[in-house]
């Protein structure tokens, strides 16, 4: 029997199995630097919010929308930095030739991935929340912040598996995937309302996953839960982005 297990190559253990290594994969290159974590997810999003706070009205729930935008700009990062660019590390230095002549399936190596996007996402969220008791933000968190982050999590992770398949060199890739979600984040309606936007933000806010996002987190925030359509168009926005990733990751020996 312990012979047949070994000779598995395939079926519902497998899958589970190759994932948890692929987890293990991406997380413990990072692990020995945690602080670049803590760094991405504090140093770029808190300036910004302050800066949008020094010309708000004191309003708990700007307030709330400021934090929103902040949350989304840290997990932005934080995806960008231990998603793409280790992807992007593992397809141009050979080990994903590796990973795929193991043998481990696109399913399971995306499984994983989606697993360590998560882990990333969470972090992020701790130390944002942690500052938010920090900088004085009235928040009353409701079980839809959940939800509404990991959707957040899975469409960012979506779209930069996609764009970043596009790179001809590992140079371009840390680049782009640096870029990609930072850049979404800056032209996309996160830190302020759709009404307040200038008129072609408005225009992008239409079609940008992340003013959804920015709407969903600022209401759960605040204490509310009925937010059925943003989730709804988070969770389009991360089928179809984990879709296409999926589609455009390489997946051959060669």
């Amino acid at each position: 029997m312990a012979r047949s297990d070994a000779l598995n190559t395939s079926g519902p253990r497998k899958l589970v199995g190759d994932a948890y290594a692929v987890l293990e994969l991406h997380a413990l290159p990072m692990i020995r630097q945690w602080y670049l974590i803590v760094l991405g997810s504090v140093i770029f999003p808190i300036p910004m919010f302050y800066v949008f706070q020094a010309i708000a009205p004191d309003d708990p729930s700007i307030w709330q929308r400021l934090l929103a935008g902040t949350l989304i700009f840290g997990v932005a990062f934080s995806t960008a930095m231990l998603v793409g660019q280790q992807i992007v590390a593992q397809r141009f230095l050979g080990h994903l030739k590796l990973i795929i002549t193991m043998p481990v399936s696109k399913s399971a190596y995306v499984v994983g991935t989606l697993a360590f996007t998560s882990v990333a996402g969470v972090l992020s969220t701790v130390f944002l929340l942690a500052f938010a008791f920090v900088a004085g933000v009235e928040i009353s968190p409701t079980w839809a912040l959940a939800p509404s982050l990991l959707l957040t999590v899975l469409a960012l992770a979506g779209i930069v598996l996609f764009v970043m398949s596009f790179a001809p060199s590992l140079q371009v890739g840390n680049l782009i995937a640096s870029l990609v979600a930072i850049v979404l984040v800056i032209i996309s309606p996160v830190y302020f309302t759709m009404e307040a936007a200038p008129l072609p933000l408005q225009w992008f806010g239409y079609v940008s996953p992340l003013r959804y996002a920015a709407d969903a987190i600022a209401a759960s925030l605040g204490g509310r839960i009925d937010i059925g359509l943003e989730l709804g168009v988070l969770a389009a926005y991360a089928l179809v982005a984990m879709g296409l990733g999926l589609w455009r990751l390489p997946w051959r020996e060669t």
